[in-house]
């Protein structure tokens, strides 16, 4: 059977039910990697600026480096035994990181919001917000999901100061170099009849059952299922 790992968040596994055996025993992980299929990251503090060479003199970002360094070594077991991994709002924000990119560390208007997400197929998805960051990927990920509108009028970066605006606000993300992708939004809260919770659920299914990393980026230029509901 699939066994699917969910570090730091139990709750968080709703999201992913059905797809397998989940489990939050780390130590478990850690004793026998090679036995699990699928990592799920999940949300709460910032990550560390100084993983991506950033500093928050002001205090913007409210990190927790022992967790960093827990998930750290889950994150380096997962590439050694070749794991394909998923992120959920910190989740996501994680794996960036790990991947080389690196962090906007607040933004206004996301925190507690509803919005459009659009995808490359041109579909538009109706989802949830509750982060006050946002990811700036590494050249090799790829958006596969982003705000139809920017929300946020105010971005700031390193040293907690003022930047321009990003192209685009990123709310999905598939990173190619180190087999993970992830959501900013949080599908676990959502109606698992939800295009939404659906489109997060489809992107870890594919994560377990698509050999080729590749293949998973093109499918998402295709129509779906999902219906195009635009409300802002």
């Amino acid at each position: 059977m699939t066994k699917i790992l969910v570090v730091n968040g139990s709750n968080y596994g709703r999201a992913l039910e059905g797809l397998g055996e989940l489990t939050t025993n780390i130590i478990e992980f850690i004793e026998n990697p090679a036995v699990y299929d699928l990592i799920l990251f999940t949300g709460g503090e910032d990550i560390t600026p100084g993983l991506y060479g950033d500093v928050s003199p002001k205090g913007m970002c409210f990190s927790n480096i022992h967790r960093d360094r827990e998930e750290r070594e889950i994150f380096k077991l997962a590439m050694k035994h070749d794991i394909r991994m998923i992120g959920i709002c910190r989740g996501i924000q994680f794996l960036n990181v790990m991947d080389g990119g690196k962090m906007i560390h607040d933004v206004n208007n996301h925190t507690g919001s509803w919005h459009d997400m659009v995808i490359p197929s041109g579909e538009v998805i109706r989802v949830n917000s509750l982060h006050h960051q946002m990811v700036i990927p590494s050249k090799d990920a790829e958006i596969i999901g982003w705000s139809l509108k920017h929300r946020a009028t105010k971005y700031y970066g390193n040293k907690d100061l003022p930047i321009a605006t990003p192209e685009v606000e990123p709310e999905a993300v598939l990173f190619k170099n180190i087999n993970a992708a992830g959501v900013q939004y949080h599908p676990e809260i959502m109606e698992k009849n939800s295009v939404g919770y659906k489109f997060f659920y489809e992107l870890a299914d594919r994560l377990l059952t698509t050999k080729n990393f590749s293949d998973i980026s093109s499918k998402y230029m295709e129509k779906s299922c999902y219906h195009t509901t635009q409300t802002e």
